[in-house]
């Protein structure tokens, strides 16, 4: 289900991978994205969440973002070829609340500033977006962040998860983290959760005060949705309490929104 809006100082995130579109995929086929995509925009125009991330998104598909939410949101990230190629994992920030004071893009690789590095086992080049606010509704700073690790590489999914917990760890500096998206792994029985758990996160779907609808996997890819299911989106925080998280996989007259259901959380800084 969608969670209902937030009270400041409380803040609602989104991740969701709204899966790249796809050149050999037909009218009418559920991973179609003509058919999609005002589904995925109806998604986040009733969710108006106040941090997005997402994941998977080339560049065709960018102005469906842009519709739904470039009036109110910032929108940061590129792609992880270098300038507008390849995929993107983009950081929608709601401007009236946050004040941006740095955001930078990194590789999930040995060399994290090589655009375009792959690395270790990885198929392809993996990237984070992060981003230092200060949050007008609390007074607080704080660091967002949207990844997708490798779907593919088990090691890349267990050093990409180190890396992105090291840099976290320079650009916070003591304030809440919350650091979303696609990790290609089990919540709760793979190494990159433990690495992060390990590293001072809590993944919000534990901590959360209520769980919201039915507790369903996040990768039903257009199938039935199941309860209990493999959760490989995840929402992690440090120094955030958790009020409520949610798992919804948006439909709208028989079309998806994405292979993923979203993962939506409202947090409070602690």
């Amino acid at each position: 289900m969608i969670l209902s809006p937030v009270t400041p100082p409380a803040l609602s995130v989104l991740s969701q991978n709204i899966r790249q579109q796809r050149s050999d995929t037909a009218a009418g086929e559920a991973d179609h994205w003509a058919d999609r995509a005002p589904v995925l925009a109806d998604l986040l125009q009733q969710a108006d969440v106040d941090v997005l991330g997402t994941q998977e998104v080339l560049p065709s598909q960018i102005p469906v973002l842009d519709e739904a939410l470039g009036h109110s949101h910032l929108r940061l990230g590129y792609g992880r070829d270098g300038g507008g190629r390849g995929e993107h994992n983009l950081l929608l920030l709601r401007r009236e609340r946050f004040e941006l004071l740095d955001w930078d893009q990194f590789w999930v690789s040995e060399q994290p500033e090589h655009i375009g590095s792959v690395g270790w086992d990885a198929h392809c080049p993996r990237i984070a977006v992060w981003a230092r606010v200060a949050d007008r509704a609390s007074g607080r700073e704080m660091v967002f962040a949207v990844t997708h690790l490798d779907h593919a590489g088990h090691l890349a999914r267990e050093k990409g998860a180190g890396v992105i917990a090291q840099r976290l760890r320079e650009e916070a500096d003591g304030v809440p983290v919350a650091l979303i998206g696609d990790f290609n792994a089990d919540s709760g029985d793979s190494t990159p959760w433990r690495i992060l758990r390990d590293a001072g996160y809590d993944d919000a779907r534990e901590s959360a005060a209520q769980i919201h609808g039915d507790d369903i996997g996040t990768f039903p890819d257009y199938g039935p949705l199941t309860v209990d299911g493999p959760r490989i989106d995840w929402i992690m925080t440090r120094d955030f309490e958790v009020e409520a998280y949610a798992a919804h996989a948006h439909q709208l007259d028989g079309a998806w929104a994405s292979d993923h259901a979203g993962v939506m959380a409202q947090l409070r800084p602690a």
